[in-house]
């Protein structure tokens, strides 16, 4: 009598990739203006888009080691009034594929190939979080073509690090710079909304609690915590970071427009605040 034994492999581990937010054209304005961020906080650069999925948009990227904060001074891309959005990523080809099987009825998704001059750039998860949402929640593959076309060069076993696409993507290192990266991310969102990102995300490698904002989840390296308490609008609050101690200034705090600040805690860590975007 023979036993045959079936192997389950676990769903991959999506690492944070970057937050999108959307902010007033002023607040927008003086983080581009502001000559610290760009020479001392963190790599900067300005980004123009054409995609299949979202057509043609503008950012104002700031980079970590891994990760990156992307601000939007005018309308995000999309059919539906957007204000901000989680980004994931995987490193590992052919991940896109075990995360949509993963998330197969537990969540909805939609899933397309992005393409970027006509060539496959990355494969998009989109979860759904409910109709009209101005929230985006992406999983994404990056395509080992479009990565080594940057002159990025995949690892021995064959995963694609974020380090190495920002360090190509950037044209230089985080070498010298505050940020190190992304930590914590903090959203208002509906209670709905809420259960819909939770789901998804508890479908990988996040563990899921509720404290007396709403629901926390932990990941790794990452926090999410979803505030579902008195919602005016459904945004990114907050972006929580860890900082390279270089060049540090604890207690320092910088004011962008009306609706931002930055506050230095710490020779290790930081928060970014948003206001509502008008």
């Amino acid at each position: 009598m023979t036993t045959e034994s079936t192997s389950v492999q676990a769903p991959p581990a999506p690492r944070m990739d970057h937050v999108m937010v959307l902010v007033d054209q002023t607040t927008y304005q003086d983080v581009v203006d502001a000559e610290f961020l760009g020479t001392r906080f963190a790599r900067r650069k300005h980004k123009q888009a054409d995609s299949s999925i979202a057509g043609s948009y503008s950012t104002l990227g700031l980079a970590g080691d891994n990760t990156l904060i992307e601000l939007f001074g005018s309308s995000m891309p999309g059919s539906s009034p957007l204000t901000g959005g989680l980004v994931f990523s995987f490193e590992r080809p052919g991940s896109a594929q075990s995360a949509r099987a993963a998330l197969d009825g537990s969540a909805e998704y939609h899933y397309d190939l992005v393409r970027r001059a006509d060539k496959p750039w990355y494969h998009l998860i989109s979860v759904g979080l409910g109709q009209g949402s101005p929230l985006l929640l992406f999983l994404n593959e990056v395509t080992p073509e479009y990565f080594t076309s940057l002159g990025a060069q995949p690892e021995a076993d064959g995963a694609l690090r974020r380090r190495d696409y920002l360090d190509a993507v950037l044209g230089e290192p985080a070498d010298g710079k505050m940020l190190r990266d992304i930590v914590g991310v903090t959203l208002a969102v509906t209670a709905a909304r809420a259960r819909a990102i939770a789901t998804a995300l508890t479908q990988f490698d996040f563990a899921e609690r509720a404290d007396a904002e709403g629901i926390v989840l932990v990941g790794p390296g990452l926090t999410v915590r979803l505030h579902t308490a008195d919602v005016p609008t459904e945004r990114v609050i907050e972006i929580q970071l860890a900082l390279t101690g270089i060049g540090v200034e604890p207690g320092s705090e910088f004011t962008f427009g009306a609706s931002s600040r930055l506050v230095i805690d710490s020779m290790e860590s930081a928060r970014w605040f948003f206001g509502e975007p008008n």
